[in-house]
């Protein structure tokens, strides 16, 4: 039986401490995972891939997630569709493979047959009132941003839905420059996760964990120590660093939408990474083409974050795309996504492993303690603890959380 089966969602939320880690049943219980998918997931703008996976008419691939099977479809003219994988005859999955090339989508249980648009074709030996265009495919909300294919579960018109385009407009001024729409993905990993899918957000929101806990990404990124041994020198070189790009034209103020759509709350923030590094690598130079070769190098990083389940952090040379996908009560698949210039070749002007190697390394760590964390969150003596001064943005998204799914 789940808790929310004998007490309101609302009171459960009502009971929670402010400042505090939930409570044992929002990481346990099987009862408010399905809400979280019904509250929060399915209402969510989701990133499902680059638009480097569908790049000929015809190419399709699939994306699971919240109980839905949804189709991608590169279609005539360019345009990228989505549709429910479900046939409007019986209810069968029409694609079956995650990923695959044709003409025509067609359900393999009775033969019926849409266009790439999602109309119906043909339909065998229906009875004479049988009207064909009363039976498209479902549709689902999709748009396509700098190469990223974006769905939405919940419909055009649902009100619990956040505005796309102003999100797009607000972001822009840190992505567009990099070109990503003509990039391509080169790689891509996945890291399965024995752990409920808010806390595996909670760990990627704060920084408290990566010195102790991630050597190589501490190496990299100087804020790390730098902000725990002396804030106040580290808050005037991100100054110093953000008043010399920002007259060049750079974009490097923090911006989120506090106070503004709470629906699918956004972030973005630029710093640079440390005295000597260009980008986000074991030695700081490029492991790849510049994404742009007419922008000056600013030896910045950027993250950008679209609700809790997608982050772009972005360099001079790559990005690096975060998706974060709720699967079970106590399962999560995080996927991992490296993006080049479209003309850079492998092994001419980029080693996978060198690209790779600080978010790799960095999320295997991550995966561990993530797990570890869900293994002792199960624990009977396991009560809410506080957050630190160092956890502010999870703490943030837990109090969206919360709000959101009551």
């Amino acid at each position: 039986m789940s808790v929310i089966d004998t007490m309101p969602i609302a009171d459960l939320v009502a009971r929670q401490t402010p400042g505090m880690t939930l409570e044992q049943p929002f990481y346990t219980d099987p009862g408010v995972f399905a809400r979280d998918l019904e509250a929060i997931v399915s209402k969510q703008w989701l990133f499902v891939d680059h638009i480097s996976a569908l790049p000929t008419p015809g190419d399709y691939i699939t994306y699971e997630i919240a109980g839905e099977s949804i189709i991608l479809v590169h279609a005539k003219g360019g345009a990228i569709h989505a549709f429910f994988n479900v046939c409007r005859h019986r209810g069968s999955r029409i694609c079956l493979n995650p990923k695959g090339h044709v003409r025509t989508l067609t359900c393999p249980y009775h033969a019926w047959v849409w266009d790439l648009e999602g109309k119906l074709i043909r339909a065998r030996q229906m009875p004479e009132d049988f009207k064909p265009q009363e039976w498209p495919l479902h549709t689902c909300a999709v748009r396509v941003w700098n190469g990223m294919i974006f769905i939405n579960l919940a419909g055009e018109n649902d009100p619990g839905i956040a505005d796309f385009a102003a999100m797009a407009r607000d972001v822009g001024p840190y992505i567009d420059h990099a070109n990503l729409g003509s990039a391509r993905v080169v790689h891509t990993e996945h890291y399965p996760t024995d752990a409920n899918w808010k806390l595996a957000v909670e760990n990627f929101h704060e920084c408290y964990h990566c010195a102790p806990a991630h050597p190589e990404y501490t190496l990299v990124n100087a804020y790390v120590n730098d902000g725990d041994r002396d804030p106040e020198a580290r808050q005037k070189v991100v100054q110093d660093w953000r008043a010399t790009w920002s007259m060049k034209g750079h974009a490097v103020e923090f911006m989120g939408s506090e106070g503004g759509d709470a629906r699918q709350p956004w972030n973005v923030f630029r710093q640079p990474i440390r005295e000597g590094f260009q980008t986000l690598s074991q030695d700081g130079s490029f492991v790849a083409p510049l994404l742009n070769p007419e922008r000056e190098p600013d030896g910045g990083e950027a993250l950008v974050s679209f609700g809790p389940l997608f982050y772009i952090y972005l360099c001079v040379d790559h990005a690096t795309l975060f998706r974060f996908t709720p699967v079970s009560t106590g399962y999560s698949e995080v996927r991992v996504s490296w993006v080049v210039r479209g003309d850079a070749q492998e092994g001419r002007d980029f080693d996978v492993e060198k690209l790779k190697w600080m978010w790799d390394v960095t999320t295997i760590e991550d995966t561990k303690i993530i797990n570890d964390n869900q293994k002792g969150v199960k624990s009977r003596r396991y009560a809410p603890g506080r957050y630190s001064t160092r956890e502010g943005w999870t703490r943030d998204f837990i109090d969206w959380y919360l709000t959101r799914v009551a």
